[in-house]
């Protein structure tokens, strides 16, 4: 799966329904959070139906390391999926909340509304 990035201020969109906010990266670490949200998108999508996919990132300076605060939605057609994550480490962060919102989407395929 190929993504083309464009960049508009601080937010980044890749593939068309993927909005990066807040993730101003080393070149290294943007390969890596693409390819693990890339992925993430792929297996939410086929779950179910998704708009767009929201994830923001918001670092705060703890000690003598940071903290990666990462808000993650997505758009569907029965509503917004969201979930929150805090880590030090970026990578654990993004997944822990992409990985909420899939166990939703999962919720929501077992049980479709009446």
């Amino acid at each position: 799966m190929e993504f083309k990035a464009k960049e508009h201020n601080n937010e980044l969109r890749l593939g068309g329904n993927i909005l990066l906010i807040g993730f101003s990266l080393e070149p290294m670490e943007m390969v890596v959070v693409k390819k693990l949200i890339g992925n993430y998108a792929k297996k939410i999508g086929e779950k179910i139906e998704c708009k767009e996919i929201k994830i923001s990132l918001k670092k705060t300076e703890k000690a003598q390391s940071f903290l990666h605060e990462i808000s993650a939605s997505a758009e569907t057609n029965n509503g917004i999926l969201a979930a929150d994550s805090v880590d030090r480490n970026l990578y654990t962060a993004i997944s822990e909340a992409l990985n909420k919102i899939y166990a939703q989407a999962e919720h929501k395929e077992r049980t479709p509304r009446q």
